[in-house]
């Protein structure tokens, strides 16, 4: 069996500014950062494209948002949207 996956090249700049923007705020459920990354001890926030690059988003600030694991995986598996 074969299996063929697109993958989008990801700008490391869009990541580092809009994980700088949330101040380790999740831009979902307002709570802060439920843990720091073990080699910086920056807060842990996931980025989150608000129109997926799949379905024709852009990689950019505007359409993305830094959001904690549990409310990452909601929106992606959960039917909540930002």
């Amino acid at each position: 069996m074969t299996r063929l996956v697109e993958v989008f090249k990801r700008n490391p700049y869009v990541v580092a500014e809009v994980l700088h923007r949330a101040s380790g705020v999740c831009g979902s459920c307002l709570k802060p950062a439920p843990f720091t990354r073990k080699k910086d001890g920056a807060p842990y926030l996931e980025v989150h494209h608000k129109k997926q690059l799949a379905h024709g988003g852009e990689d950019t600030v505007e359409n993305a948002i830094a959001v904690c694991p549990n409310c990452h995986r909601q929106l992606h598996y959960g039917g909540q949207s930002v």
